[in-house]
């Protein structure tokens, strides 16, 4: 049995991250485990106000340095991340005192003030993000804050996630469950058995709602000492794969190149921010389908359909580029289990996954 030793999760270690720099803690120095997302958000709460292209960087960095009285920083990014959307946030941040100016090429100037805190209502249906960094600012704030969230709220256990760790703040984190379901889908497609070092039965992260997919997912699972034990099942699984994925979205990517390799019809819903993402995530992962000959759809951008019942691989060896996107490349290394490919932009992974490349070729 092969023994995985995944990174910390990202999402994790970010919000711990600015939940000690709003309560004065020294920050932890990064290590060789740290992705380039961990990287950019310490980065950020130390004052450079060059976010690269982490998103959460973004938008935690900009609540956290409104919040703070007296001091000024210019925030900024790649251009793609200066495109992606900011105003629930900017909005939410303004109506509490921030004193936020957009400039022409999308960065900000901001100025930080004591927030008023109270009563707000926020749309909570575009990023829970914008939610997540309005608690982590909250003890900087005159006022409790108390949010009216309006809308269908997306990824709602990652607002969980972001309570909890204010309610108590743990260093180091957690291992990253959403890194976690690629090895378990290889394991299902390759009929391995895993351990998930780091991961148990207990966990704060809302992707880990994928260890009791097995059945539908292929694969089964248990815990001991160490972490979970992921065994692929002895026979794939063929009937329809229909989930609904509003509360975990970056587990799309991977799920749908294992309905590829499975030979399975796919129905995945809850899908409304995938283009909001590092790129246009759901149009892009339509592309790569059809790229391998699977015609899939993505209703109203909201959901994604295809069959893939008589998929084979090629020998001929596919050009693939992840286009800077992680989850994107972590779809390609599963496809690449059979079908040949060679790569541009592998390194992309280091946005929440260091090491996977020397794990996974092993």
């Amino acid at each position: 049995m092969r023994l995985i030793d995944l990174p910390p999760s990202k999402s994790l270690a970010n919000r711990t991250l600015v939940a000690m720099a709003v309560r004065k803690k020294p920050l932890p120095e990064p290590d060789a485990t740290w992705s380039d997302d961990m990287r950019a958000m310490h980065r950020v709460l130390l004052g450079d106000g060059d976010a690269g292209a982490a998103g959460t960087a973004f938008r935690f960095g900009m609540a956290y340095w409104a919040a703070q009285e007296g001091e000024s920083i210019h925030l900024t990014g790649t251009t793609r991340l200066r495109e992606r959307p900011i105003e629930g946030l900017v909005k939410g941040l303004q109506d509490l005192g921030a004193d936020l100016t957009r400039q022409k090429d999308g960065s900000w100037k901001i100025h930080g003030r004591k927030l008023r805190g109270g009563a707000l209502t926020m749309d909570a249906s575009v990023s829970s993000q914008f939610i997540s960094a309005l608690y982590l600012i909250e003890p900087c704030m005159a006022k409790k804050l108390s949010l009216k969230l309006e809308g269908l709220p997306v990824s709602a256990p990652f607002i969980a996630m972001t309570q909890q760790v204010m309610q108590e703040v743990v260093w180091p984190v957690e291992a990253d469950w959403s890194a976690g379901i690629v090895w378990a889908l290889r394991a299902s497609c390759m009929g391995e058995s895993i351990c998930l070092q780091g991961l148990g039965r207990r966990s704060i992260q809302g992707d880990a709602i994928w260890s009791r997919w097995g059945l539908p997912l292929g694969f089964s699972a248990s815990y001991n000492r160490h972490g979970l034990i992921i065994r692929g099942l002895p026979s794939r699984p063929k009937e329809p794969m229909v989930l609904d994925l509003r509360d975990c979205p970056d587990l799309t990517q991977p799920i749908a190149a294992a309905g590829v390799l499975m030979r399975r019809p796919v129905e995945l819903t809850g899908l409304q921010t995938l283009n909001g993402k590092e790129i246009p995530r759901l149009d892009a992962l339509v592309q790569a389908l059809e790229n391998v000959g699977v015609r899939a759809q993505a209703e109203g951008a909201h959901s994604l359909t295809f069959d893939s019942s008589t998929w084979n691989p090629t020998e001929a060896v596919h050009a693939v580029d992840p286009q800077d996107d992680h989850r994107m490349a972590f779809f390609w290394a599963l496809i690449g289990l059979e079908q040949p490919v060679e790569w541009t932009g592998e390194t992309t992974v280091s946005k929440s996954y260091p090491h996977f490349w020397a794990d996974w070729n092993v």
